[in-house]
Protein backbone atom coordinates (compact mmCIF):
# COMPACT_ATOMS: atom_id res chain seq x y z
CA UNK A 1 0.00 0.00 0.00
CA UNK A 2 2.89 2.67 0.88
CA UNK A 3 4.15 1.91 -2.71
CA UNK A 4 0.93 2.90 -4.10
CA UNK A 5 0.70 5.98 -2.70
CA UNK A 6 4.52 7.09 -3.38
CA UNK A 7 3.79 6.19 -6.84
CA UNK A 8 0.26 8.31 -6.80
CA UNK A 9 1.79 11.23 -5.84
CA UNK A 10 4.54 11.48 -8.30
CA UNK A 11 1.94 10.64 -11.44
CA UNK A 12 4.01 10.73 -14.89
CA UNK A 13 1.26 14.11 -15.43
CA UNK A 14 3.57 16.00 -13.35
CA UNK A 15 7.13 16.10 -15.08
CA UNK A 16 8.87 19.34 -14.55
CA UNK A 17 11.35 20.73 -17.31
CA UNK A 18 14.85 20.87 -16.91
CA UNK A 19 14.34 24.72 -16.55
CA UNK A 20 12.04 24.28 -14.09
CA UNK A 21 14.14 21.93 -11.89
CA UNK A 22 17.53 24.58 -12.26
CA UNK A 23 15.14 27.27 -10.59
CA UNK A 24 13.88 25.28 -7.86
CA UNK A 25 17.32 24.67 -7.25
CA UNK A 26 18.84 25.46 -3.41
CA UNK A 27 21.91 27.40 -5.13
CA UNK A 28 22.00 31.07 -5.48
CA UNK A 29 20.22 33.56 -8.07
CA UNK A 30 23.54 34.22 -10.23
CA UNK A 31 24.50 30.58 -10.05
CA UNK A 32 21.26 29.52 -12.00
CA UNK A 33 21.35 32.26 -14.36
CA UNK A 34 24.47 30.82 -15.66
CA UNK A 35 23.27 27.54 -15.86
CA UNK A 36 20.39 28.23 -17.69
CA UNK A 37 23.07 29.31 -20.78
CA UNK A 38 24.75 26.43 -20.65
CA UNK A 39 22.69 23.55 -21.04
CA UNK A 40 23.77 20.27 -22.67
CA UNK A 41 21.23 17.08 -23.18
CA UNK A 42 22.76 15.42 -20.41
CA UNK A 43 22.33 18.09 -17.53
CA UNK A 44 20.43 16.86 -14.40
CA UNK A 45 19.44 18.65 -11.19
CA UNK A 46 19.47 16.92 -7.78
CA UNK A 47 18.98 19.19 -4.73
CA UNK A 48 21.23 21.91 -4.36
CA UNK A 49 23.93 20.77 -7.51
CA UNK A 50 23.50 20.95 -11.14
CA UNK A 51 25.66 18.09 -12.87
CA UNK A 52 26.51 17.90 -16.99
CA UNK A 53 27.09 21.60 -18.11
CA UNK A 54 29.02 22.74 -20.86
CA UNK A 55 31.96 24.57 -20.74
CA UNK A 56 31.94 27.95 -19.44
CA UNK A 57 33.03 30.77 -21.76
CA UNK A 58 35.60 31.55 -19.50
CA UNK A 59 36.84 27.95 -18.65
CA UNK A 60 37.15 27.46 -22.66
CA UNK A 61 39.23 30.46 -23.23
CA UNK A 62 41.58 29.25 -20.75
CA UNK A 63 41.87 25.59 -21.96
CA UNK A 64 42.19 26.86 -25.34
CA UNK A 65 45.09 29.32 -24.71
CA UNK A 66 47.27 27.07 -22.53
CA UNK A 67 46.12 23.90 -24.67
CA UNK A 68 44.70 21.91 -21.43
CA UNK A 69 42.95 19.02 -21.88
CA UNK A 70 38.78 19.68 -21.49
CA UNK A 71 37.35 15.29 -21.00
CA UNK A 72 34.94 16.43 -18.49
CA UNK A 73 32.11 18.52 -17.65
CA UNK A 74 30.91 21.64 -15.78
CA UNK A 75 28.52 21.49 -13.05
CA UNK A 76 27.39 24.22 -10.27
CA UNK A 77 26.43 23.88 -6.53
CA UNK A 78 25.52 26.34 -4.02
CA UNK A 79 29.46 27.11 -3.44
CA UNK A 80 30.11 27.68 -7.16
CA UNK A 81 31.29 26.42 -9.80
CA UNK A 82 33.29 23.32 -10.44
CA UNK A 83 34.46 20.38 -12.90
CA UNK A 84 34.01 16.27 -12.60
CA UNK A 85 34.55 13.50 -14.28
CA UNK A 86 32.12 10.07 -13.06
CA UNK A 87 35.03 9.73 -10.85
CA UNK A 88 36.18 12.54 -9.45
CA UNK A 89 35.28 16.51 -8.83
CA UNK A 90 37.31 19.85 -8.34
CA UNK A 91 36.30 21.79 -5.36
CA UNK A 92 34.20 24.70 -5.72
CA UNK A 93 35.49 27.67 -7.17
CA UNK A 94 33.03 31.37 -7.15
CA UNK A 95 34.51 31.65 -10.70
CA UNK A 96 34.51 29.39 -13.72
CA UNK A 97 38.40 30.51 -14.61
CA UNK A 98 39.27 30.31 -10.83
CA UNK A 99 39.86 26.61 -11.68
CA UNK A 100 43.41 25.52 -11.48
CA UNK A 101 45.31 24.40 -13.83
CA UNK A 102 46.71 21.40 -11.80
CA UNK A 103 43.02 20.78 -11.41
CA UNK A 104 41.93 20.43 -14.59
CA UNK A 105 44.51 18.22 -15.78
CA UNK A 106 43.96 16.23 -12.98
CA UNK A 107 40.06 15.86 -13.10
CA UNK A 108 40.95 15.09 -16.97
CA UNK A 109 43.10 12.48 -15.78
CA UNK A 110 40.80 10.38 -14.42
CA UNK A 111 37.81 10.41 -17.08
Amino acid sequence: MKYIKTFEKHSIGDKLSIEDHIKNARIPKEYKEVALGLLTQFTEVKKSKIYGLELHPDLKKKIRENNLPNGFHMCIDKNGYYISTHRCRSKSHKSPDKITFKEIKFIDSTG
